[in-house]
């Protein structure tokens, strides 16, 4: 009897060991965040000459390593102004059903979107003007720390707090995911005008509701910094020729870039909502049922 019970106790061991080993080998194969964020040239949408700063969100894992988002469904990218006939012949290959503009009413008319044949536009503003008063004591120390070295990180701050917390973003931020969800997987495209802070928020919100780690949505977030930097050096090449102030020069040059420090701010007044996702389910109205469609959408099982 008693060499039957440990028996018995010696395979559970060993099935428990088998599986730790198991898990941990297969979490072994996942690539870091880093690694996830520089895969295929860094998410690169290939075959674009006249739109800046296009990702695809295909190919990032989830926390638990067991999905990938889709490829070829979702993108992200700056705005269409300066378009190719061949850029929307690309778009429209690669059947972007889809076009959601993030842009103020100002900022799209002064620099209208080129059209991606057979492609919805849809004009979806998160801010109607920069608001100075979407803050609270919650954020005040990383206010405070967002703002230490100069004008743009003060304006920078102020707008990522307002397309938390402001009701026109909230609006626009519903009408996203509405969009996501009526898509039903046919691949959508949405930016800003850059493709960086509010194209770059909504990009957040969608890899959180489909499981990707905190590191990894960060890692997506940074790699604008890649794609713009080219463009970056040249404001401040270009502010530097008119002012010879390197001061002055280095704020245009974190413009077009983004910063750990407004994501971090972000992350902080979300978390005034109890984090991101009470935010999507207790502001923006996302059900269960919503996330979980997302999630049956646009994740395959890991390669």
């Amino acid at each position: 009897m008693k060499k039957k019970r440990f028996l018995s106790v010696l395979l559970a061991v060993m099935l428990v060991l088998s599986m730790f080993v198991g898990f941990a080998a297969f979490a072994a194969d996942v690539p870091s965040a880093a690694d996830q964020a520089a895969m295929n040239n860094h998410h690169a949408v290939t075959g674009l000459t006249g739109v800046n700063n296009a990702r695809d969100l295909g190919g990032y894992y989830t926390a638990d390593g067991q999905y990938q988002i889709r490829s070829g469904v979702l993108f992200r990218s700056a705005n269409l102004h300066d378009a190719t006939d061949a850029d929307l012949a690309r778009l429209q290959e690669l059947g972007v059903s889809k076009v959601i503009d993030l842009r103020m009413a100002v900022e799209a008319l002064t620099k209208a979107n080129k059209s991606v044949p057979g492609a919805k536009y849809l004009r979806d503003s998160l801010l109607f003007l920069p608001n100075p008063f979407v803050i609270t004591m919650d954020d005040f120390a990383a206010t405070l720390k967002a703002v230490r070295s100069g004008v743009m990180d003060t304006y920078m701050s102020n707008m990522y707090r307002q397309m938390i917390a402001d009701p026109v973003a909230i609006h626009a931020t519903k009408v996203f995911f509405k969009e996501l969800l009526d898509a039903n997987g046919a691949p959508v495209l949405w930016h800003c005008t850059s493709g960086k802070d509010r194209t770059g928020t909504e990009a957040m919100f969608l890899m959180t509701i489909l499981g990707c780690s905190d590191e990894v949505i960060r890692a997506e977030y940074l790699n604008t910094n890649y794609f713009m930097q080219a463009k970056a050096q040249a404001q401040y090449d270009k502010a530097y020729k008119y002012t010879h102030s390197k001061l002055i020069s280095s704020e245009f040059y974190k413009y077009e870039l983004v910063s750990e420090d407004w994501f971090n701010l972000e992350q902080n007044v979300l978390a005034r909502y109890g984090g991101t996702v009470a935010y999507l389910h207790n502001v923006i109205g996302l059900s269960d049922a919503d996330f979980q469609t997302l999630r049956d959408i646009y994740l395959v099982p890991a390669a």
